[in-house]
């Protein structure tokens, strides 16, 4: 599932877009501001141009393979590939003009585009999560081109310029941009990990928000799900002395907030416990088990920069152990011993008898299915031999006509 992200939670910096390659780079066309002016009122650009170009020294340095990589982390959400990439004339199709070409959503609502690539040298797919750094492909002439160059566009959602100057307004999206006529740095700076702001108990019940003090806006995946998070966010430590099942539920919200729980303080799209991401304003609420004495981090994120107020609470219950979660054993009734009665009977006919008989109590074993016993008529059923009492008849004489006494023992199956 791909993030379709609006709006700019904060500024985000960016590294140029290659390291390995760094020094075969060099500006050849800023953003136009009007006027075929650039960044820094000069005219190393042309009228109308949304991106900011860089050469690697023509078809030569294309050839020799000029490696573009991902200029802050974000989410791949789009790609193209395949398209003619020795253009020249500055109108080939494909890729509706940036020809083979990678886009990367940032969790600071930013669009990054890298366009022109070289034919089949696309290394990502959409969906793929990216750090600074990552390799995206390399540099060609493909799409509306006149020559081997990269082709870096900033929108957000219409097209930015990343460069601070005269006549570009602050901020500088770049590490360090550098001067006129040279180039951004390339060093990526460290990721941005989880700010907690607070420790949670159990039994906790606040009535806070994302966007006041205490939240912060640094992190944007956790590993949970495919989302990117433009924040903000609220960030708590949690911890247990017991081993426990944990509940945390989010309620009260008024915009799409979800939870996170995650044993990684790194924030970093690993370390995922459990989370809860219901649609919309919708209450959120995870269960967890937690390890005694185990630090756990607990984010409350904002998706699409929604931000509300909200209520957070945590229950813990007692770990039942297992004489509580074992399933019960039916042992049984063990019936008793006992002698049969005996009696006496007349009847008509040609004679008359009579009978004696002794029978030992059996086992009755309770059913968990007691259902199993009756067929559809309501009929006991299963009915064992082994544990009838029945009786033998003795006299003077027999008669079909005389009365037979059975006794019958149901025995249930486990």
């Amino acid at each position: 599932m791909i993030a379709v992200l609006v709006g700019a939670a904060s500024a985000q910096d960016y590294a140029f877009p290659s390291e390995a390659d760094h020094q075969y780079f060099y500006p050849t066309a800023y953003v136009d501001h009007g006027g075929v002016t650039d960044w820094n009122c000069d005219s190393l650009t042309y009228a109308g141009h949304h991106g900011n170009d860089f050469g690697v020294g023509g078809f030569t340095g294309m050839d020799a393979g000029r490696t573009i990589t991902a200029a802050a982390e974000g989410v791949v959400s789009a790609t193209n590939d395949g398209e003619f990439d020795r253009c020249t004339t500055g109108s080939c199709a494909g890729g509706g003009g940036f020809g083979n070409y990678v886009y990367i959503e940032h969790p600071d609502g930013k669009t990054t585009i890298y366009g022109h690539m070289k034919q089949w040298s696309v290394l990502v797919s959409v969906g793929d999560p990216v750090s600074c750094g990552t390799p995206l492909g390399q540099v060609g002439s493909s799409g509306y081109s006149t020559g081997p160059h990269l082709h870096f566009e900033v929108r957000n959602p219409t097209y930015e310029d990343p460069f601070d100057g005269t006549c570009s307004g602050p901020p500088s999206y770049w590490n360090a941009q550098g001067a006129h006529g040279a180039l951004p740095d390339p060093t990526c700076l460290a990721p941005a990990v989880c700010q907690p702001s607070d420790v949670l108990s159990c039994g906790d019940l606040l009535a806070t928000d994302n966007d006041g003090a205490g939240s912060t806006n640094a992190t944007w995946r956790y590993g949970c799900d495919d989302f990117v998070y433009t924040g903000p966010e609220r960030t708590w430590t949690f911890r247990t002395a017991l081993d426990q099942p944990v509940t945390i539920e989010v309620t009260g919200l008024t915009s799409d907030l979800d939870v996170h729980v995650l044993d990684d303080p790194a924030c970093d799209g690993n370390g995922c416990v459990a989370s809860s991401s219901n649609p919309n304003a919708g209450d959120e609420s995870l269960t967890f088990q937690a390890a005694a004495n185990t630090d756990y981090v607990v984010v409350v994120d904002g998706w699409q920069s929604a931000t509300s107020a909200y209520s957070l609470r945590v229950d813990c219950q007692p770990d039942p152990g297992p004489e509580h979660t074992a399933e019960p054993v039916d042992t049984g009734d063990t019936g008793g011993t006992g002698t049969g009665g005996t009696g006496t009977g007349t009847g008509t006919g040609a004679g008359t008898g009579s009978g004696t008989g002794t029978g030992t109590g059996g086992t009755t074993t309770l059913d968990p299915r007691p259902s199993d016993d009756l067929d559809d008529g309501g009929v006991v059923g299963h009915l064992q031999d082994d544990t009838c009492a029945c009786g033998s008849t003795t006299g003077a004489g027999r008669s079909w006509l005389a009365a037979g006494l059975i006794v019958l023992v149901r025995r249930r199956r486990r």
